[in-house]
């Protein structure tokens, strides 16, 4: 009998605490909103007071054999430690949830899912689960505008875990894990993310754009294109994705490649003075001089201060003409006549060249790269008065 009574008692203990947990969690609910209501420390001490006892009433009942395995235990723990957790920002402390507490509450409450074999708590447990996930979500949105970037990582790919025990795939917090993490300098968890939502179907091509740059930051370049490719082929019309796809390779020097991926790129976009720019580059060099000229002055055309443009068309006629010299000056004297007609077919290039290096000086006339080859070309076509001019 006094074996018996020893073990009711105690059993009795446990739960008696367990009530005063939930008891002092509803006085502490009372307190917080006199509080909201009013602002003053009076409340806001014993809503405090309310919670540290809750808390103390709790966590022997976790531990003790006749109450550990009861699903309501750890339900009401869950509830208390995400009071704790959101207790900062309903009492206007710097708006920062306790981040330790909140994971007490989410182990608490998943917990009690696992227990809670017939339900019986299943309404329950997923209501707090969904507020400790807008907690958690709001805290990564209020990281992120911090640029406290680790944070907002942390916090995001907990809401995406805590909708997962809920049996619900959370694209949104998944897809804002992956990009917090990119500017955390978190490739692998960029990777990871974006591939979730990839693999779900989340309809965001930038998806695809910021998969790509983790792996370029890991240096495997391959394995960027390769997703470049598959956003393309879900996104064949999508811009960004081409653009992200031209710079990978432009980044990589396959000019064939890149050229390929611009012109399609420019399909879609053909008065973009850039892509053309730099597809004009590309053709450059791979010696195709012709298309080079054609997209140089296409870029031009579109944008009339392109300083880079009208510098890199001189080029082509300067270098022309400055292969044309320097085969001259290699022939021997008794090759005047061919010497001369070099010379005469190198100034005609200069000529050529001549008034995309005074719109290059015209926009940038401190350029000194600029200033020598238009002083040189002057020089060279006897222009004399205008070298003086420039030299001045």
């Amino acid at each position: 009998m006094l074996v018996s009574i020893m073990i009711t008692g105690g059993l009795y203990a446990q739960k008696n605490k367990r009530t005063s947990a939930y008891n002092y969690n509803k006085e502490f609910d009372n307190s917080i909103e006199m509080f909201k209501l009013k602002h003053d420390k009076k409340s806001l001490a014993k809503a405090k007071e309310s919670l540290n006892l809750a808390k103390e009433s709790i966590e022997p009942t976790i531990t003790h054999e006749k109450t550990m395995n009861d699903p309501k235990t750890w339900l009401y723990r869950g509830i208390i430690y995400y009071n704790i957790a959101h207790l900062p920002l309903d009492a206007d402390s710097a708006g920062k949830m306790d981040t330790e507490a909140a994971k007490i509450a989410f182990e608490s409450l998943n917990k009690a899912k696992e227990l809670d074999a017939k339900k019986r708590y299943k309404t329950d447990i997923d209501l707090f689960l969904q507020n400790l996930y807008t907690l958690y979500f709001s805290s990564g949105a209020s990281s992120y505008n911090d640029k406290d970037y680790e944070s907002a990582k942390n916090n995001l790919i907990a809401a995406f875990k805590v909708q997962e025990a809920r049996g619900v795939f959370d694209t949104t917090s998944a897809y804002y894990a992956g990009v917090t993490s990119l500017m955390d300098k978190d490739a692998d968890g960029t990777i990871e993310y974006m591939k979730k939502c990839s693999e779900v179907n989340y309809n965001n091509p930038q998806v695809y754009i910021f998969w790509s740059q983790a792996w370029k930051i890991k240096g495997d370049t391959m394995q960027a294109i390769n997703v470049l490719q598959e956003g393309r082929t879900k996104y064949p019309e999508e811009l960004s994705i081409l653009k992200e796809e031209a710079q990978t390779y432009l980044e990589k020097g396959e000019n064939k490649k890149l050229i390929e991926s611009l012109l399609k790129a420019l399909e879609k976009e053909p008065d973009n003075a850039n892509m053309l720019f730099l597809l004009a580059q590309a053709y450059s060099n791979e010696g195709d001089e012709v298309n080079a000229e054609i997209y140089y002055k296409k870029s031009a055309e579109i944008k009339p201060d392109f300083f880079e443009a009208y510098y890199n068309i001189a080029a082509i006629y300067n270098n022309k003409a400055s292969a044309l010299i320097k085969e001259a000056n290699e022939l021997p004297l008794e090759e005047s006549e061919k010497y001369n007609k070099l010379i005469e077919e190198a100034d005609g290039f200069l000529k050529q060249a001549l008034p995309w290096l005074e719109k290059s000086y015209e926009l940038k006339p401190d350029d000194v790269y600029t200033k020598h080859a238009l002083k040189e070309a002057y020089t060279r076509l006897k222009m004399y008065e205008k070298a003086k001019a420039l030299n001045n």
